[in-house]
């Protein structure tokens, strides 16, 4: 079943994310096809908030999934900037802005490479739209997480 989520949002003072930060989470969720898109976005408040909504979505959906076999690491590891992202995000993140991550979840936090590949497809037209800051958006997507029936399955942290 498909269902609309909105992609939390953050006052001011919530969003824990500097440009820089933003836009490795930004380069981690969508492909290199969008990468001259990210290069040009300003990094001001709403892009900021819109990284860390993804981020937030990309950690509590893994979550969510509940797996009950063992997690595999991938042999092509993601870059070390996301990684070390995902933990320091984890660690000052509001344990209320997840449903599914507890808070011991977050102190080793891990996301599904296929979880990312969604959020990338889901939320690639509202990239756009952000670049051009065309309109004041509540960022919303329908979710429906299909887990991969064949190979390995990548995790990122």
């Amino acid at each position: 079943m498909r269902t609309r989520k909105h992609l939390k949002s953050f006052d001011s003072d919530e969003i824990l994310l500097d440009g820089e930060e933003a836009r490795t989470v930004l380069y981690f969720i969508f492909t290199d096809a969008e990468k001259n898109l990210i290069d040009r976005l300003e990094m001001d408040e709403k892009a900021r908030g819109y990284a860390q909504g993804l981020l937030v979505e990309a950690i509590d959906a893994s979550y969510s999934i509940g797996y009950l076999e063992k997690l595999f690491r991938s042999a092509a590891n993601p870059t070390k900037g996301a990684v070390k992202l995902l933990k320091s995000f984890a660690k000052k993140a509001s344990k209320q802005w997840f449903k599914h991550a507890s808070a011991s979840d977050l102190q080793n936090v891990r996301v599904y490479q296929f979880v990312v590949d969604h959020l990338a497809t889901q939320f690639k037209s509202e990239l756009r739209i952000l670049l051009a800051s065309e309109r004041e958006l509540k960022t919303s997507a329908f979710f429906a997480y299909t887990v991969p029936r064949q190979g390995l399955i990548k995790v990122v942290g």
